[in-house]
């Protein structure tokens, strides 16, 4: 915690927040946490997990989850139906909760961002979409594009994804460890005009 965004910041807790799987949930890992406030009511959402996608409202202290709100979203499939794997970002826009994460491991060369489309922030009332909206490009030597945020320039309907890849052009060649090799990187977001978003082609 901080008193302004610069910092200096500190452990609230002394201790992990989360260390257990959400009831009913059997492998995967807690990791990879997404705090979103909803803009139409106010309420502050923590989205994590790994195989598995959990959501719970967080109490005023931003430090605990509020009791009897914890919801599995996408439950974990042996069979990876839903191709959801970890690094959920949540974001709203004109009405519509847009749900994005990555698929597949980091460290291959397939690692992307699909996404889906919900009324909710606490249920994907149109379902799991298999939309892939951030993919590897191999004529420019791009692998790997995954675990991302979305970000807005304020007052305006510009929108941006900022994600890590395979560092070019020589990570590629280093095999399972390449997803150890990373470089940051934007692109424009796009929105069709039924407000499904535009596949990304990831730029040099």
């Amino acid at each position: 915690m901080a008193d302004r965004p610069t910092g200096p910041f500190r452990d609230a807790l002394g201790r992990p927040m989360l260390t257990e799987r959400p009831e009913g949930v059997r492998g995967g890992q807690v990791i990879d946490p997404d705090v979103f406030c909803d803009p139409q009511t106010g309420k502050y959402y923590l989205y994590w997990g790994n195989g598995f996608l959990a959501v719970a409202e967080l109490n005023d202290d931003m430090v605990s989850l509020k009791e009897g709100t914890t919801r599995i979203l996408i439950p974990r499939e042996r069979k990876r139906d839903f191709h959801y794997n970890e690094g959920t970002y949540v974001f709203y826009r004109n009405g519509k909760y847009y749900f994005t994460w990555s698929e597949n491991d980091t460290r291959s060369p397939n690692y992307q961002v699909r996404y889906a489309v919900s009324d909710s922030p606490t249920a994907l009332t149109g379902g799991v979409s298999r939309t892939v909206l951030l993919a590897k490009d191999g004529s420019k030597g791009i692998w790997g594009t995954g675990h991302h945020a979305v970000i807005q320039r304020p007052a305006t309907d510009d929108w941006y994804i900022v994600y890590h890849r395979f560092a070019r052009p020589d990570a590629i060649k280093l095999g399972w460890d390449a997803g150890y090799h990373r470089e940051i990187c934007i692109d424009r977001l796009e929105f069709n005009d039924d407000g499904t978003l535009k596949p990304v082609h990831p730029t040099l």
